[in-house]
């Protein structure tokens, strides 16, 4: 029988109670209704607060799978260094892109680039399926749901 790792059990916990916490302060030191059709102080932090919460049962769930932590013995791999890397080239050329042309033209490109050249994606269709799909997704949460706005670019802008 194999020995089960505590590591998720007590992240799951800690990632719990953190998010509990996180909620309940959200509800008494905000002010907003969570209800109202527009986007109050409170929507923001409390849908974090919700994904924390989600984060934390996922955790828990690993650790009746049985899940164990990747071995500290073996290190970090050339190509994870490689990745993480490429990583931050892309999140640092996201935020000038964002800044220059706006949330609707840099977000599907990069989100291509890193399908295309970090996750390796061979597949045309879905490197140019799933930036529209997730880009369109995230318009519909912050515009039509959340009644918030997204980066619009200097660039565009001024068009």
């Amino acid at each position: 029988m194999i020995r089960k790792s505590k590591f998720y059990l007590a992240l799951g916990l800690g990632v719990l109670a953190f998010s509990i916490t996180w909620i309940f302060l959200v509800f008494f030191q905000i002010e907003g209704n969570i209800g109202s059709p527009g986007n109050t102080p409170r929507s923001i932090p409390f849908f974090l607060g919700c994904c924390m919460f989600l984060l934390g049962v996922i955790f828990i769930y690993q650790y009746y799978l049985g899940y164990r932590p990747k071995s500290s013995i073996e290190g970090i791999k050339k190509n994870e260094i490689k990745n993480i890397a490429i990583c931050i080239f892309f999140f640092v050329l996201y935020s000038f892109t964002l800044e220059w042309f706006g949330f609707l033209i840099s977000t599907p490109v990069i989100i291509f680039l890193i399908t295309r050249f970090l996750l390796q994606e061979k597949s045309w269709k879905i490197n140019i399926l799933f930036p529209i799909l997730m880009t369109a997704s995230i318009y519909f949460i912050f515009i039509t749901l959340l009644n918030s706005a997204l980066p619009r670019g200097t660039i565009i802008e001024l068009l």
